[in-house]
């Protein structure tokens, strides 16, 4: 049996500096790595010999924990893209008229055949009821109260940790479905939609920010195309069966089902879900061997016996990593640096025109299909597109993702640019820009074009939208390792902010220029945003290089009184 040697103090400092790669005394360009060396990939970040690091989870909890998020996600926003689709029926309800009638009427008699009556229900009511926009505020106001929460829920997950501020948002979520399900008023109704989006959008903040915690960078395109894709699935099941509810057994019916639901998946959040927050050093985020490897082995073996094995307060507790106030304070000012960089500003800009784009369509896209003959009780079928998207968000966002980045990374000698990612941003960008171009092409020409075209035109929306969140998520958090929370803060919140700006009076906009003229704006806007795509892979390194620095690696990983078995 080999002899087991213990390493303390300045011995462990000599052991970790010839372990470091010969590159240590080397600048780095803060999001380059090394991916590959000698042909093998490499672990980044490089975990340690820590069971409590949430790198070394087994893999069925990191399934479990990520599936728990996305299953809590996925009810939390379904509420936004299902309400989209059911503004028609609040129009019926604060008109005084019952939304139930619509089970007994054909409501595309109520205008003439193939015509868009953005307000098709109005009609029945002999009041006006409140304006159509102020209706849609149930969809759009949301969005902004998404984004503003982002700025608070992120930094104070980086202070007490992802659990507390996931469960505690799990709460608020539900609380606003069940708020909104019992409100009297239209004004109370909105109200309890922007409290649910409080929890809705801590869980859609936090998702990329957990997911980097658990998963190294070789491995983030799949699960996070799993994540967006998985939450279409379960956002189309309810979508679908939406207003066969309200037909039914009425709206609030739909928010009551999908809280009670929430409850099981935030006993999941709270079941399968550690604490993922863990601090790590810069050169651990690039994947330097910061502690020992035995030869030919990638990672450092776990070592329980210096650090303790994982407990049910490591599994289930609260805080048990401490406090990071200093920290949370200081990722607000890192907000507020990184939300001048350019990559970051072009990002929000995509992100923003993709949930205008969403938000557009899922406002106006109900009154389209009535006026294409459509009966209420099958319009939750115009979520269809989603289903048949979502698999392939997972192969182009996902697997082919991972598998392109990876093939440049060896390409370049082992050497890894966040760059790489946005070649799988082609497709994505163009599938927008033609989303749009069919969507409004059919809804205009609604008397002689078939609804299949319009169906084609969210298809490609859908997919061109959830294929660009998975792949710019992945590329800002590996640009900015060191400030994920803060980068993902700017991108989540302004893209729900200039999202609402520009969908706020999407319906007052078609009525004023059409459909194709609308929508023709939402394509080139994109399209405009699309021209810059070279710019950023070409010369995205030198932005990086001059908006963070150079990162000098130096020895930071003096752990005293600590201990190394081998």
């Amino acid at each position: 049996m080999a002899k087991k040697t213990y390493y303390k103090g300045s011995d462990m400092d000599s052991l970790h500096r010839a372990n470091r790669d010969s590159t240590s005394s080397t600048t780095q360009v803060v999001g380059t790595t090394n991916l590959y060396e000698d042909g093998n990939i490499r672990y980044v970040p490089m975990p340690t010999p820590d069971p409590k690091d949430p790198l070394n989870l087994p893999q069925w909890r990191k399934v479990a924990a990520i599936a728990s998020i996305c299953f809590f996600g996925a009810l939390a926003l379904s509420a936004e893209t299902i309400i989209g689709a059911l503004i028609p029926v609040f129009a019926l309800e604060y008109a005084g008229i019952d939304p139930k009638i619509l089970s007994q009427i054909d409501v595309g008699a109520l205008s003439p055949p193939g015509v868009v009556n953005l307000n098709p229900l109005a009609a029945i009511a002999g009041l006006p009821g409140p304006p159509i926009w102020k209706v849609t505020l149930l969809a759009s106001l949301p969005l902004l109260t998404n984004g503003v929460s982002s700025y608070f829920l992120v930094p104070l997950s980086i202070s007490v940790g992802r659990r507390p501020v996931l469960l505690a948002c799990g709460v608020l979520a539900i609380f606003g479905g069940f708020w909104a399900g019992s409100s009297r008023s239209l004004e109370s109704h909105i109200a309890a939609r922007c409290v649910q989006a409080v929890g809705a959008g801590a869980v859609e903040a936090l998702i990329p920010l957990t997911v980097q915690d658990m998963v190294f960078i070789h491995q983030r395109n799949t699960a996070m195309s799993a994540i967006w894709s998985t939450q279409g699935l379960i956002i189309v099941s309810l979508g679908i069966g939406s207003p066969v509810i309200v037909a039914n057994i009425g709206w609030r019916s739909l928010y009551y089902i999908t809280s009670s639901i929430a409850i099981i998946a935030w006993l999941g959040l709270l079941i399968f879900l550690p604490e993922t927050r863990w601090k790590r050093s810069q050169e651990e985020l690039s994947g330097k061997s910061v502690y020992f490897l035995y030869p030919g082995e990638a990672r450092p073996r776990l070592d329980s016996a210096t650090y303790g094995r994982r407990t049910a307060r490591s599994n289930f507790g609260f805080f048990q990593n401490g406090y990071e106030h200093k920290d949370a304070g200081k990722s607000m000012i890192d907000t507020l640096r990184t939300m001048v960089f350019p990559n970051i500003i072009w990002v929000i800009a995509i992100n923003s025109v993709f949930i205008s784009i969403q938000g557009a369509a899922g406002q106006t896209g109900s009154s389209i299909l009535i006026a294409s003959g459509w009966k209420f009780k099958t319009l939750g079928l115009a979520v269809v597109p989603l289903v048949v998207a979502t698999p392939f968000v997972w192969l182009l966002g996902g697997f082919l993702a991972d598998k392109v980045s990876n093939m440049l990374a060896r390409r370049n000698g082992g050497r890894r640019e966040p760059e790489g990612h946005l070649v799988n941003l082609i497709l994505p960008l163009l599938f927008g820009i033609l989303g749009c171009l069919l969507f409004g092409y059919g809804a205009q020409y609604v008397k002689v074009v078939h609804w299949s075209v319009i169906l084609t035109g969210i298809f490609f929306i859908a997919l061109g939208f959830l294929t660009a969140n998975t792949v710019l998520s992945v590329y800002i958090v590996e640009s900015y390792p060191q400030w994920a929370g803060p980068v993902l803060v700017n991108v989540s919140s302004f893209r729900c902010i200039i999202g609402f700006a520009m969908s706020f009076r999407a319906t007052t906009l078609v009525q004023q220029r059409g459909f194709l003229g609308s929508f023709a704006i939402y394509a080139s806007t994109l399209g405009a945003l699309s021209l810059l795509l070279p710019v950023m892979f070409l010369y995205g390194k030198l932005i990086r290089q001059w908006s963070s620095g150079t990162v000098q690696m130096k020895d930071t990983s003096e752990k005293q009184g600590s201990y190394m078995e081998y």
